[in-house]
């Protein structure tokens, strides 16, 4: 405003004179001491044409806005950020950058979609892992899902004019098991998600935070299904079967207004896990199959050699990893035992 008026040569007394205001209260306005209001804006704007009111409140609430962030930024500086940064992870979250804490603890707060940690347990206690056997932290869970969703438009395809049909993905279950004999990275992050996004479905794959215990998550991201999944154990048969542990959930519980979150399997009493993990086994070897393979290693006396697990394998159309896995699982085999069937995926190739 000084700028102006000594453009124009108006001076401070003669300001207030035109205003109808006090000189004490032109002084207070043009220290800052006193608001400008929508009513003085339009005043000036009289007095100075060249500019409008518009100028000045929209520089007035750029101003407050400053000023705001700045009491913001000092009230985080006077918190304990350290213990603050252990327990919301920035090490391993903002590892790379170059942010002094302040702004680490900034970047958290619209990761977390929150104004204050203050407000984190109010915020995610719909997020339940009180069942969890090994104590997953909630504040990891929270992390993970939200960079999931900060890349879903990242990883995918814009899906504005793809419907998502369930009698279409139920049709379509048979090319995801055609991708899932691939070995191949890109069979996850290229070709499955092109399928999924052909489907109308939004799939991210985003490595897990430390403590986080879960698996995959299935929610809505703009009216479409979205499929998280962590990749927690780094191993061929155990991303794909997370994959189709969420389908399955999409198969059969899928609910547009509530997040589904899966954790490590007996982790959770919810019936829908133990559905969706039996939707993954009989997708992959269905129970009948794989009771004809059990019969024949017994009559043969054969204790799960490499080449009957990979006979049996290529007659199910499946990865040999995934029958190693399910052999495990059951107790048939030592956990030690053909490991070497199984393809690794490292979490950095996603």
């Amino acid at each position: 405003i000084k700028e102006y008026l000594e453009e124009y040569h108006i001076s401070q007394k003669e300001l207030a004179d035109r205003l109808g205001m006090s000189e004490k209260q032109v002084s207070k306005l043009m220290t800052a001491k006193s608001r400008l209001t929508e009513d003085v804006a339009i005043k000036l704007e009289k007095i100075i044409p060249d500019v409008k009111a518009g100028y000045w409140l929209n520089y007035v609430s750029k101003y407050r806005a400053y000023i705001a962030r700045q009491k913001s930024e000092e009230a985080l500086a006077n918190m304990d950020l350290k213990k603050i940064a252990e327990r919301f992870h920035f090490k391993e979250v903002f590892s790379g950058t170059e942010l002094d804490l302040v702004s680490q603890a900034q970047e958290m707060l619209k990761i977390l979609k929150i104004a204050s940690f203050d407000n984190f347990e109010a915020t995610y206690s719909n997020l339940k892992v009180d069942f969890m056997e090994d104590g997953g932290k909630k504040e990891s869970i929270a992390i993970w899902l939200n960079l999931c969703e900060e890349e879903i438009e990242l990883q995918n395809d814009d899906l504005a004019e793809t419907d998502y049909s369930l009698k279409e993905l139920k049709k379509s279950l048979p090319m995801f098991r055609m991708l899932a004999l691939s070995e191949e990275v890109t069979a996850l992050t290229k070709n499955c998600r092109k399928l999924c996004n052909k489907l109308g479905i939004y799939l991210v794959l985003e490595k897990p935070i430390q403590n986080c215990k879960v698996r995959g998550a299935l929610t809505t991201y703009k009216n479409h299904p979205a499929i998280y999944i962590s990749g927690r154990f780094k191993t061929h048969d155990h991303i794909w079967f997370a994959l189709m542990h969420e389908i399955g959930h999409l198969c059969l519980h899928y609910d547009s207004k509530n997040m589904m979150v899966s954790f490590e399997e007996g982790t959770s009493n919810d019936y829908r896990e133990e559905e969706a993990n039996a939707f993954a086994r009989e997708y992959f070897i269905p129970q009948e199959d794989m009771k004809k393979y059990l019969l024949e290693q017994r009559r043969e006396s054969v204790s799960f050699s490499e080449s009957s697990i990979r006979l049996f394998a290529k007659k199910m159309k499946v990865h040999p990893g995934i029958v190693v896995a399910r052999l495990q699982h059951d107790g048939l085999i030592e956990n030690s035992r053909l490991n070497h069937l199984k393809c690794k995926i490292e979490l950095a190739e996603i």
